[in-house]
């Protein structure tokens, strides 16, 4: 995966914390704010298949490290490197939705706070907003963080493949044991860190949606 798709995956998902964040803000509308929690969801359930396809795809190096039908192995192998990728570019293809989606949520709220006269609910919407910051900021950490760990592990997994194309044998694969080791554990840090961002997503969306939403969701 390379920086630039990478920083489209983290601005896919700041874009929709700002979209969601807004609406919530009382800028939009009832509809504008279900679509925003919506939106989050979408996002945490990409989250989550990409979690999988890296747990699919360290299952895979184990098996090829394990013997047997090399050939099977790899073949499946190649199978989870293609799907690990497609993780990063199903967020390249989300980001820019998602970034307009936060344009537009960020404009009317803004403009409607401009409105408002009393200075008492003025000054709730500053408060909103300081949060909205805050939330903004934490989910731009975990974003990168989660880029940063994917860009190693996408590497790591194609070296592998590009070694033992060349070299398909039970003795390539244990030359090859060192760089396996060394992805499972980038496998590893890439899983911490997109929990770190899916909890940072469930608690803005959790934010947002109506008691009863939360509590369906949560079942």
């Amino acid at each position: 995966m390379s920086r630039s798709t990478g920083s489209r995956f983290a601005l896919a998902l700041l874009g929709c914390v700002l979209a969601g964040c807004s609406s919530g803000g009382g800028a939009g509308s009832t509809g504008e704010s279900k679509k925003a929690v919506e939106s989050i969801r979408g996002t945490r359930q990409e989250l989550v298949k990409a979690k999988q396809e890296v747990q699919q795809a360290n299952a895979a190096l184990d098996k090829l490290v394990a013997g047997g039908n090399v050939g099977q192995s790899y073949s499946q192998f190649t199978k989870e490197v293609a799907d690990v990728k497609a993780g990063g570019d199903r967020a390249r293809a989300r980001a820019q939705d998602m970034r307009e989606r936060g344009r537009q949520y960020v404009a009317n709220w803004e403009k409607e706070t401009e409105q408002i006269t009393s200075p008492e609910l003025k000054a709730g919407a500053e408060q909103r907003r300081a949060k909205v910051k805050q939330n903004y900021d934490e989910i731009t950490s975990a974003a990168h963080a989660a880029r940063d760990a994917y860009q190693p592990y996408l590497r790591d997994l194609q070296d592998i493949q590009r070694a033992l194309a060349n070299d398909l044998t039970p003795a390539g694969v244990d030359a090859a044991k060192s760089a396996i080791e060394k992805a499972k554990a980038n496998g590893e840090t890439l899983q911490q860190r997109l929990d770190t961002l899916i909890a940072e997503l469930d608690e803005v969306g959790g934010s947002m949606s109506p008691a009863g939403e939360r509590q369906a969701a949560s079942k």
